[in-house]
């Protein structure tokens, strides 16, 4: 198939839906060290911010922040979108995937340090309890 018919079957598969226009992620560090966890922490205390990781057990900080170009739920500049935009798959989309996207979703710090308390090393949490930062 063409690029141009491609496009075009892409756009019919996303009429109606701008989920993938509606935040924008970016890959951060595992957290390790008190620090890296104090700064997820931080991340967390904002509006419209989220950390997840990704079922390839990578993390990442999204931000809830909707596209520019994004009008009545569609692109208002398809043809010239980003290559960032043209390479998203309808494969990895909520609406088809039916599952969740990612492994694990932090929407606030509550969450975010239940899951160190459970899940991290025990000798990092004690660390953050010691000095305090939690």
């Amino acid at each position: 198939m063409n690029n141009k018919k491609q496009s075009e079957k892409n756009k019919s598969l996303c009429s109606g839906c701008d989920a993938c226009c509606q935040y924008i992620a970016t890959e951060i560090d595992k957290p390790t060290t008190p620090e890296e966890i104090q700064n997820i922490y931080w991340f967390l205390l904002h509006k419209n911010v989220g950390v997840y990781i990704g079922f390839n057990n990578k993390w990442y900080l999204e931000f809830l922040a909707p596209c520019k170009k994004l009008k009545n739920k569609l692109c208002s500049d398809y043809d010239n979108r980003p290559d960032v935009c043209r390479d998203y798959k309808q494969t990895t989309c909520p609406k088809y995937l039916k599952s969740p996207t990612e492994k694990k979703y932090f929407h606030n710090e509550k969450e975010f340090f239940s899951f160190v308390k459970k899940k991290m090393s025990r000798k990092l949490w004690i660390t953050l309890v010691d000095a305090k930062k939690i």
